[in-house]
């Protein structure tokens, strides 16, 4: 970039110089015309002719040499104005060849120039003043007063507008990257708040992940126990009064009786112990896949005849049994949902594999209901257990519902199959 604004500023400025070779050497033959010795008059034509040539081949020549051949032509004016005793003007050339001589050099390079021009100039002036020289200055500028004044117009308005270019490209560069610097930083001020909101959202969602996952372990322990309450507490609390009678009992056909008795209580409590070992850890899942879970778990199911299953499950292999637990676990949550609150009489279960995605569509022909509504309320904390499950395999859950037209809730998991060992 910088080298791209040097080379610019370069180009125009020997573009300007060649340009200005004219009216320089014709104000300058004018000048000359009154002084002793005329070979001055050549010096500026060939300087000029170097700035034309240099000006055609800007584009050819390596940046560096073209650097120093213009560096190079501005000292040679300098000094062509010492000859002429015109010490203002040549000091101008000396100062604009040292500040090219910035650009591109090295700092001691540049004050090797500024050395060299400040002795010239000096020696020059002490030469003048004690007017002992073995070049004789004596060009009678007097009777060219005109054309002398003329000369350093023009050697103002070179000299100043290559100053005045130079300075405003570099302070418009400079003020370019200053501003691109700001937005910069607004952006990454942005960026930072973006970022802070971002990790706010992130610990709001987590926390709220945590309290999801907190309640529905609450909720589960509080199944299992009102499942032990409710079912094995009163067959146990049955056998243990059956038991004392047995004791009691006198005649064996009393004691027959009692014992029958106590044989079907404890296949009642056999059963509902598998049922609830079933609930917490479905051993048919780990060991035959989702499946045929799901159609046990099916068949198993108390309902009346006024509600029935379409099932579509379509044939593909294990996978993970994290995914497959969940999966399960969210069928039988929905289902939950439909029998106690639905009024539904008719379920819809479809399970295929597409693009290695699994996808789950349930859906109810029951009274529906606000899905905002519900996932706002507390009545809603089985649908957010539900998403949080499935957003924990990184999976989405899409839940549509409305008053008396049922529900719907397609879910969508990854699905990579695994092999299972069959010798285990």
């Amino acid at each position: 970039m910088k080298d791209e604004l040097i080379n610019k500023i370069a180009n125009t400025s020997i573009l300007f110089i060649a340009f200005m070779v004219l009216p320089f050497n014709a104000i300058i033959y004018v000048a000359l015309d009154e002084s002793v010795y005329l070979w001055p008059r050549f010096v500026p034509p060939i300087l000029g002719l170097a700035a034309i040539i240099l000006a055609f081949l800007k584009s050819r020549v390596n940046f560096k040499l073209k650097i120093w051949s213009f560096i190079v032509l501005l000292f040679l004016s300098g000094c062509f104005n010492l000859l002429l005793g015109l010490l203002d003007m040549a000091s101008l050339w000396f100062v604009l060849a040292i500040v090219y001589s910035l650009f591109t050099l090295k700092r001691r390079e540049t004050l090797g120039i500024f050395i060299i021009s400040f002795f010239a100039i000096l020696i020059v002036g002490l030469l003048m003043i004690t007017k002992s020289t073995f070049i004789p200055l004596d060009y009678h500028f007097e009777n060219c007063q005109y054309t002398c004044v003329i000369v350093r117009i023009l050697h103002f308005l070179l000299i100043g507008f290559l100053i005045y270019y130079i300075l405003v490209n570099f302070f418009t560069r400079l003020q370019s990257n200053m501003n691109e610097l700001m937005s910069k930083a607004d952006d990454l001020e942005y960026l930072n708040a973006a970022l802070k909101n971002e990790m706010a959202e992130k610990k709001e969602i987590q926390q709220k992940m945590i309290e999801t996952v907190i309640q529905t372990e609450e909720k589960e322990r509080k199944r299992i126990a009102a499942d032990l309450h409710d079912g094995l507490g009163p067959l146990l609390s049955a056998a243990k009064l059956y038991f004392q009678a047995y004791i009691d009992a006198k005649d064996i056909t009393g004691k027959n009786d009692i014992e029958s008795k106590l044989k079907s209580i404890m296949d009642n409590a056999i059963a509902d112990m598998s049922r609830i070992s079933h609930n917490i850890s479905p051993h048919i899942l780990e060991n035959y896949g989702l499946t045929v879970a799901l159609e046990n778990f099916l068949s198993e199911l108390k309902i009346s005849d006024n509600l029935k299953f379409d099932l579509n499950f379509e044939k593909f292999n294990r996978f993970d049994l994290k995914k497959e637990l969940t999966i399960y676990r969210t069928i039988s949550e929905l289902i939950n949902n439909t029998i106690k609150h639905a009024q539904a009489t008719r379920i819809t279960i479809n399970i295929f594999i597409l693009n290695n995605m699994l996808n789950l569509v349930y859906e109810d022909n029951g009274i529906g209901f606000s899905v905002d509504e519900k996932t706002a309320a507390k009545q809603g904390m089985g649908l957010k257990n539900i998403e949080s499950r499935i957003h924990s395999l990184e999976g989405i859950v899409v839940i549509d519902s409305q008053q008396s037209k049922g529900m719907k809730a397609t879910i969508t998991i990854p699905y990579k199959e695994i092999t299972i060992d069959a010798t285990n």
